[in-house]
């Protein structure tokens, strides 16, 4: 197996922030030749692990949110860490008049395999999301 390539980029908390992951990530994952279904599923969970970042994370203003991609020629992995507290990772019940509430739920349906781990560095955590390649 080849060695893993990896992007990384640290954005605002912001209402554009997940427009500029997203579109970062895209650029990204085309230049190392990913599979452009791939890609689409990979962004779509990233988008809503920005998001929710953006929109939950309980952090001091000036925190960032660290992005990251990861390709190693068989799997795409994307992470999204911030300063915010741990996050139940069982997505609740789901309110048909709510706007929002759907982001873990989405990632959950999307991805291979997902999770959180404590943040690499500096306080808080990141959660994780992983796209193989298949055949």
């Amino acid at each position: 197996m080849a060695p893993a390539d990896d992007a990384c980029w640290l954005l605002p908390r912001s209402p554009r922030t997940p427009g500029w992951a997203r579109a970062f990530f895209r650029a990204q994952a085309r230049s190392w030749g990913v599979a452009p279904q791939v890609v689409e599923v990979a962004e779509l969970a990233l988008s809503e692990l920005v998001t929710n970042a953006v929109r939950h994370a309980r952090a001091p203003r000036g925190r960032e949110i660290g992005v990251r991609a990861v390709w190693d020629g068989a799997c795409l992995r994307v992470e999204v860490a911030d300063a915010g507290d741990w996050v139940d990772l069982e997505p609740g019940p789901h309110r048909p008049d709510s706007d929002g509430g759907r982001g873990l739920a989405v990632v959950a349906t999307v991805a291979d395999r997902w999770g959180q781990a404590p943040r690499a560095h500096g306080i808080g955590k990141t959660v994780w999301a992983e796209f193989p390649v298949r055949g």
